[in-house]
């Protein structure tokens, strides 16, 4: 959400607050997973945490090559 609010930011000062926005979501991610992790067996714990891990690692690559498209 915080990268579509930085797309229409007109002045550079408007990035900053935004700023606030995107932070806020590298606090979510632990949350989530400590939330999923509770819903999980521990015989599967290993499994979850893989899934996470590989899920973060593809939107590590997917998600740049998208918005340079977007923002381009």
């Amino acid at each position: 959400f915080a990268y579509i609010l930085l797309a229409f930011a007109t002045r550079g000062w408007m990035a900053f607050p935004i700023m606030v926005l995107l932070a806020s979501g590298g606090i979510g991610m632990p949350a989530l997973q400590a939330m999923l992790s509770r819903q999980v067996d521990e015989e599967r714990q290993g499994q979850l945490q893989g899934s996470l891990a590989a899920l973060t690692s593809l939107t590590s690559i997917v998600g740049p090559l998208l918005f340079t498209a977007i923002y381009a």
